[in-house]
């Protein structure tokens, strides 16, 4: 019987990478998860994180980073949690002042997920609204950077 992995109660992966935890595994009605393809898929979230982040423009690269470490360090999967990414991987293209900037930048902007999420889930604001309101207090990122954050808020509210 082939069962989804990412569907087991002991797996909580990071929204943007559920995809790397739909490891099919064939144990029966109650899986057993290998702590070497735990690892593995770890391994691959982080790889295309960064990869991702060294790809993208400064903000939109510390966002993921940070949403990235936040998220794993609290729903990762089975096991210790993992290394988190260091935003000093970004150093060959920008300068420790500027990344120090869209750090503090992407956290503000992270620590607004809750009450995002909490006013999408209660119908307070339209989704484009609330889209809106973190648009204007937290100007610079992507749409995809505000997007995940009303995502994760509405994981973390409910």
């Amino acid at each position: 019987m082939l069962v989804n992995a990412s569907a087991h109660p002991l797996m909580y992966g990071h929204h943007r990478r559920i995809e790397a935890f739909s490891l099919w595994v064939r144990r029966g009605q109650y899986p057993m998860i290998d702590e070497q393809d735990v690892e593995q898929l770890r391994t691959a979230a982080r790889a295309k994180v960064v990869t991702e982040a060294r790809n993208a423009k400064l903000l939109d690269a510390a966002f993921a980073i940070i949403s990235h470490n936040s998220s794993h360090q609290r729903f990762g999967p089975l096991g210790e949690g993992p290394l988190p990414i260091d935003l000093r991987v970004l150093r060959d293209r920008f300068s420790e002042v500027q990344i120090d900037d869209a750090r503090r930048r992407a956290r503000a902007l992270f620590q607004d997920a809750f009450q995002a999420g909490e006013d999408a889930l209660a119908q307070r604001f339209s989704h484009p609204e609330i889209v809106d309101k973190l648009r204007q207090r937290h100007p610079g990122f992507s749409d995809k950077c505000y997007q995940d954050t009303v995502r994760q808020g509405c994981f973390l509210a409910r």
